[in-house]
C-alpha cells in the first residue's frame, strides 16, 4: 500500500512539473522545453526509485516482526503450542465460522481436556526442569498425533486442550485413546530414575455452535471423573446424550482410517 501511495505521489508531482513547464515555457514547441521537461521527469522517477526499494524493504521487515510478535503473544513460551487466551480465541472462530457457512450441516466437533496424571510428583522428585521436559514432550506428541487442522494448546500448568475438528464421538474416542496411549509410551528423567508419563482425559463431543465455557465445564467434569476412576484413562460424553467410556485400551471401529 505504501508503495502505491509513493508512485501515486510521483505521477502528480510528475503532472505538476508538465503544468509548470508548460507555464513557464508557453508551450513545448521550443528544444529546450523539451529537453528541460524530459530531463526533469527522467530524474523524477529515477530519484523515486530507491524510495521504492526502501519502502518495500521496510515493509517486509515489518511483516516479520508483526508475525512474530503475533507467535509470541499466542503462543506458551516453553512448549509453543496455542495460549490460553489464544486456544479459546480459535476455538470460538472456528466454530462461529463453520456454523455461519455451513449452517445445514450437522459437523461435529470435539473438545478434548488433557491433564498430566501425578506431575506434582514428577517435579518434586526429579525436579522442575524435568517437569518442562514432560510438559515439551507432551505437547510436542499432542501437535504430531491430530491433524494439521486441528487446534493444540495449553490452558495452563500441566492442563491441555485440544479440538478436534469434523469429528464426533466415536471418532473422538479412537483418538482421545491414541494420545492416551502414545503419552502413556513417554519417559523423562535420569536413568536411575526414568519416569513414565501418563495423562487423563476429558471430552465433550457436540454438534452446534456451543459457548467455549460451556463446552471446557462439561470437558473437565468429564476430566475429574476420569482421574477419580484411577487416572491414566478416557472419558468423554456426547452433548445431549448419556453414554460415555472410562476404559483405557478401548477401540472403537469405523471411521479409524481417517486417523490412521
Amino acid at each position: 500500500m505504501l508503495c502505491l501511495e509513493l508512485f501515486g505521489l510521483t505521477l502528480t508531482m510528475a503532472g505538476v512539473m508538465v503544468i509548470a513547464a508548460y507555464w513557464y515555457f508557453g508551450s513545448f514547441s521550443l528544444p529546450a522545453a523539451q529537453s528541460t521537461l524530459v530531463f526533469c521527469l527522467l530524474m523524477l522517477f529515477v530519484s523515486v526509485l530507491p524510495l521504492q526499494l526502501y519502502a518495500a524493504t521496510r515493509i517486509v521487515a515489518l511483516r516479520r516482526a508483526n508475525h512474530q510478535l503475533f507467535h509470541i503473544a499466542t503462543r506458551d513460551g516453553l512448549t509453543k503450542v496455542l495460549n490460553r487466551a489464544a486456544f479459546q480465541k480459535s476455538v470460538e472462530l472456528r466454530i462461529g465460522q463453520e456454523g455461519r457457512r455451513r449452517a445445514e450441516d450437522d459437523v461435529p466437533h470435539t473438545l478434548l481436556i488433557l491433564d498430566a496424571d501425578h506431575f506434582k510428583r514428577i517435579n518434586d522428585r526429579l525436579g522442575h526442569g524435568t517437569g518442562d521436559q514432560a510438559l515439551s514432550l507432551i505437547a510436542a506428541t499432542l501437535r504430531q498425533s491430530v491433524r494439521k487442522d486441528d487446534l493444540v494448546g495449553r490452558l495452563g500448568g500441566e492442563e491441555f486442550a485440544v479440538l478436534l475438528r469434523n469429528a464426533g464421538f466415536e471418532e473422538a474416542q479412537i483418538v482421545a485413546e491414541r494420545l492416551r496411549a502414545r503419552i502413556n509410551m513417554l519417559e523423562v528423567g535420569p536413568r536411575s530414575q526414568r519416569t513414565r508419563l501418563s495423562v487423563s482425559l476429558g471430552g465433550i463431543a457436540f454438534r452446534t455452535a456451543v459457548p467455549f465455557d460451556a463446552l471446557y465445564k462439561i470437558a473437565d467434569t468429564n476430566l475429574y471423573k476420569a482421574k477419580s476412576a484411577g487416572r491414566n484413562r478416557v472419558t468423554l460424553s456426547q452433548l445431549g446424550a448419556l453414554r460415555s467410556v472410562g476404559e483405557p485400551g478401548r477401540q472403537i471401529e469405523g471411521a479409524a482410517r481417517r486417523w490412521a
